[in-house]
């Protein structure tokens, strides 16, 4: 029998629950809420420029505290969370509190796994380095007056703390023998070299003072805050950056690694095992993975040669991969026909929606380019969600870096995958669900939200897209890329496999130009375990639809399916599956 009493001790000792009186069914409802609310606040102090990226503006004068110390603490207070979760009567709850409280549980514990894995002893990457992550704040940052400045001053003058703590970890990280692979290193490297200028003016942090954004402030506040930041310009930010780079290429860089794979440092082959159930939300040896990986290579190789067939190609199924890769004419010849085609078919494809989906989010999606200072070492597209005030749409994120390197005929399934109706469907519609907490409302569960995203590459079929062979073999090169992803990732981080194999195999095995397949292969490096969650999601949404049109028949409905899986946010795929076969129990139903 469940005592009450201790559930009021545990929410106390967190800090989640006063003196008060209520009924018990209201009582424990409350408590879930508390403990939901309670975690979302922490998680974003925690994380302040998250939170200033989706619209909370609370702690828009902070940065990250990247300490060992700082992070002991959290890890801490995460383990508060699970105690208050733990007390809490599942069985007294309703069907949707209980799903809170499971998928509370789940983000909590995930998070705790992968602090196990000692990622903040190896934080420079080309990918998600504070180097890169600092001037993103640029992106969100809110300049409304001189208030917005003065907490921007902050910021920067704070960057120098952030990096004393990254060389603390480094040097900690070297003293236990876990270092970051020398390639992706050496490709932070440039990034953190931009932001080294003699002139403040030149610099990415000046930005803020030479658009329409400053012209809003009287002249004293210009004046007052041009100064400021100038001098915290020269003081901190560039003294800062210098200091990094003088410690990475002098002190650092001699002691990376050679190898690449997670599995090569201490207690490595169990941290990958960690992060790639984390990813996938699903429990798979990664021997599986692999050979799940190798039998979808096989099927979509046969799906291809029967594309090359249709395009009257002659030769190996080998000559037509490589064909498709160097062939001139599926090249963009600059960045601004590269932008207009990406447009072009973002539009499309948003006059389509109302043809798959019941309900669409309010926040629209638009284009924007990759920022100069990370696009070398950035993927080809991604996305950003809008804020949640509706002062930011959501963002299809298009990299101009060398456009004659970028292929046309990938371009639709992209769209479809990082835009409309992929990532910004699903995380804009989320974040507009105000009947959930906002941890849900924002959660992330990779395998969900990739799977999703890969999933609705094949829905451009339904709505009349891919209507040449090229976009046709351009979605099959993808999904090919995603199931290359299972084998090179366990290859790399669980078979020891080499970078160079890496790009062998995926060279041999799509028709992804060089320049992306060499930044996908340091992404997977970067990242172990997260690119698994693609292909894993999406087979198993997959044969939810198949199961829906079985069992449901002619009352399957198409539109009815894509809402119920985004109805209630992000959640891990065990979850949604539970879920949807509880829907389609009561879509059966007469």
């Amino acid at each position: 029998m469940y005592d009450k009493r201790e559930l009021r001790r545990v929410l106390w000792v967190v800090g989640l629950i006063g003196t008060g009186t209520s009924s018990v069914a209201a009582q424990t409802n409350e408590a879930l809420r508390r403990v939901a609310d309670g975690y979302w606040d922490a998680r974003l102090e925690r994380n302040p420029t998250r939170a200033t990226s989706i619209g909370d503006f609370r702690f828009n004068d902070r940065l990250e505290d990247l300490s060992l110390a700082g992070e002991e603490r959290w890890r801490e207070k995460l383990r508060g969370f699970v105690h208050a979760i733990d007390a809490l009567p599942k069985a007294e709850l309703n069907a949707d509190d209980a799903l809170t409280r499971d998928i509370l549980d789940r983000t909590i514990r995930d998070e705790l796994l992968v602090l196990e894995c000692g990622q903040s002893y190896t934080p420079i990457d080309p990918l998600d380095g504070p180097q890169l992550r600092f001037p993103l704040i640029l992106v969100s940052q809110p300049f409304r007056d001189a208030g917005d400045f003065k907490t921007y001053l902050a910021r920067l003058k704070a960057f120098p703390k952030q990096i004393d703590d990254v060389l603390t970890n480094l040097r900690e990280g070297v003293s236990k023998g876990v270092v970051a692979p020398r390639v992706l290193v050496e490709k932070s490297l440039p990034q953190i070299r931009m932001h080294i200028v003699k002139d403040a003016s030149l610099s990415e942090f000046w930005k803020p003072l030479k658009d329409e954004r400053a012209k809003k402030l009287a002249k004293a506040d210009f004046d007052e805050v041009s100064v400021s930041i100038e001098t915290a310009i020269k003081s901190d930010v560039v003294p800062a950056y210098a200091k990094l780079l003088a410690f990475v290429e002098s002190e650092y860089l001699p002691k990376c690694r050679s190898t690449v794979g997670i599995g090569a440092l201490p207690g490595g082959k169990e941290a990958y095992e960690k992060l790639a159930f984390v990813n996938m939300t699903v429990k798979l040896d990664p021997d599986r993975v692999h050979e799940l990986g190798l039998s979808e290579v096989k099927r979509l190789r046969e799906a291809m040669a029967k594309v090359q067939t249709e395009m009257n190609v002659s030769g190996s199924l080998d000559d037509f991969i490589k064909k498709m890769r160097t062939d001139p004419a599926q090249r963009f010849k600059s960045g601004e026909e590269l932008y207009a085609a990406a447009d072009v078919i973002l539009q499309r494809a948003k006059s389509q929606m109302p043809k798959l989906f019941g309900r669409l989010p309010r926040a629209d999606c638009v284009m924007k380019e990759t920022e100069a200072f990370r696009a070398a070492a950035s993927p080809v597209a991604y996305y950003n969600g809008p804020a949640e005030d509706g002062s930011r749409p959501g963002y299809y994120y298009i990299n101009l870096y060398k456009p004659e390197e970028r292929l046309r005929f990938t371009l639709e399934a992209l769209s479809y995958h990082e835009a409309v109706p992929g990532h910004h469907l699903q995380v804009a519609l989320h974040q507009e669900m105000k009947d959930l907490p906002k941890f849900r409302r924002y959660g992330w569960f990779t395998a969900y939200g990739e799977g999703w995203a890969l999933y609705t590459e094949k829905l451009g079929y339904e709505v009349g897209g891919y209507a040449d062979a090229a976009s046709r073999y351009g979605q099959l090169t993808f999904e090919m890329w995603r199931a290359c992803r299972l084998v090179v990732d366990t290859g790399m981080h669980h078979k020891d496999w080499s970078r160079q194999q890496a790009i062998d195999y995926m060279t041999a095995n799509t028709s992804l130009a060089p320049l992306d397949i060499e930044s996908e292969i340091d992404r997977y490096i970067s990242w172990p375990g997260q690119a698994l969650a693609y292909k894993v999601g999406e087979l198993r949404i997959l044969q939810l639809r198949k199961d829906a049109e079985r069992e449901l028949g002619g009352k399957f409905d198409l539109k009815a399916f894509h809402d119920a899986i985004l109805k209630d946010g992000s959640m891990p795929i065990d979850m949604l599956e539970r879920r949807m076969r509880e829907w389609m129990k009561t879509q059966a139903t007469p």
